[in-house]
This record gives C-alpha cells, structure tokens and sequence, in this order.
C-alpha cells in the first residue's frame, strides 16, 4: 500500500505546482460603472495587470503617483510591475465612489 501511495503524492504535488504555476502570470481587472472588478489581484513581480474599460470613463491612478492614464470605450491600459510591494490604485473620477483597488506583487 505504502508503494502506491507514495507515487501518488509525488504526482499530486508536481500536479499542485503546476496549477499553481497556472493562476500566476498576468491578470486583467475590469472597469465596469463606479467600480474595479477585482478589487485585489497578486501577481509575481516581472507580470503586468491590464485595465479594461467596460463601460463609463475612468482612470487607472498609482497612489504613489508613477501610471496615471484615462481609459474610456472599449480601451485597455497595462502596467508592468518590476518589484514586490503592494501597490494602490484609484480612479479620480470616481474616487467618491470609492472606485480603487491594489495589485500585490511577490
């Protein structure tokens, strides 16, 4: 029994790995109304996050103020990010709304 279970663990894992491998990678965040569709996304460092507008006119602002750029239409808008952190973002015309959201990169 042991010699079956062994080989199967090792496949679950390598299995596990590579999914996990998979959900890495870039990510797109929608920009739909008066909100981010998803408000948090994790990506590694060296990926890049895509903005789509879906509907309304928006901004995709760093807090720390280094991408700032208007989306509208059907317009897409990405940023690669080179270094881990946490890094917040916000739309200005619907900061009232409270239309913001964070990348987190490891």
């Amino acid at each position: 029994m042991r010699r079956v279970l062994v080989p199967l663990a090792a496949t679950a894992l390598v299995l596990g790995l590579a999914a996990g491998q998979a959900l890495g990678g870039n990510k797109t965040v929608r920009a739909d109304n008066f909100d981010f569709e998803a408000k948090r996304v994790t990506i590694q460092a060296g990926d890049k996050v895509t903005w789509k507008n879906v509907e309304g006119r928006h901004t995709v602002t760093l807090r720390n103020g280094s991408f700032d750029k208007t989306i509208s239409g059907n317009e897409r808008v990405s940023k690669k990010f080179k270094r881990e952190g946490t890094f917040r973002y916000y739309c200005r015309f619907h900061l009232a709304q409270k239309m913001k959201g964070k990348v987190v990169v490891k």
